[in-house]
């Protein structure tokens, strides 16, 4: 993993996520001048927002097992198609050290300005806040196997306000997660003066 990414920072905001103590996660995006994240486990399909992200939140749940599992091979892409272009497809290294993207959504590459296919989450573009927040989202995934959604703004490298995501595990035939299926959905496009238009957002 890349030495830049403070693993200490890390473990915290994953700790934070399944104590359900957002202190930690919040931190490091206040420091960078943003708004806290929202982390919820367990949403409920109907108070997503988009359209996407109930649908691809439903089709989980309804390939679930009497285990409450889904393996990898039981993702169909033609099943996913009216939310394909914003799907993430994301494989578990070393058990949870990294994460590499074997799918980067055409829509989310288009939107950010950079494709992630084949790179590890510690190589994120954007810089070490986007990869410990996500880093921490999928450790903490491993350890509670639950649907996770939340909400994020990014810093200023990138020209999208926000981003919502569902996040779902893949459970392989070992019990272990160990593929990580992801729709996430842009918020709205910075304006030209910056910052302040984050403000403007609800």
């Amino acid at each position: 993993m890349s030495n830049t990414l403070d693993q200490t920072t890390i473990d915290a905001m994953r700790d934070g996520l399944l104590t359900g103590d957002l202190a930690p996660l919040s931190a490091p995006f206040l420091r960078h001048g943003l708004r806290p994240p929202v982390a919820t486990w367990n949403p409920r399909a109907e108070d997503l927002p988009t359209l996407q992200l109930p649908f691809v939140l439903n089709l989980w749940l309804s390939l679930r097992d009497a285990g409450g599992r889904v393996a990898p091979g039981q993702i169909d892409p033609f099943a996913l198609k009216p939310a394909l272009g914003y799907i993430l497809l994301i494989d578990v290294l070393e058990d949870g050290e990294d994460f590499r993207y074997r799918l980067y959504g055409s829509e989310v590459a288009r939107v950010a300005g950079f494709d992630m296919t084949g790179k590890r989450t510690s190589q994120m573009v954007t810089g070490s806040l986007a990869s410990t927040f996500y880093i921490a989202g999928y450790r903490a995934l491993l350890r509670r196997p639950e649907p996770l959604f939340t909400w994020h703004e990014m810093p200023m490298q990138i020209t999208i306000n926000s981003w919502d995501r569902i996040v779902l595990p893949l459970t392989g035939s070992d019990g272990r997660i160990s593929r990580i299926l992801t729709c996430n959905m842009p918020g709205e496009p910075l304006l030209l003066h910056g910052r302040d238009a984050r403000r403007q957002q609800p």
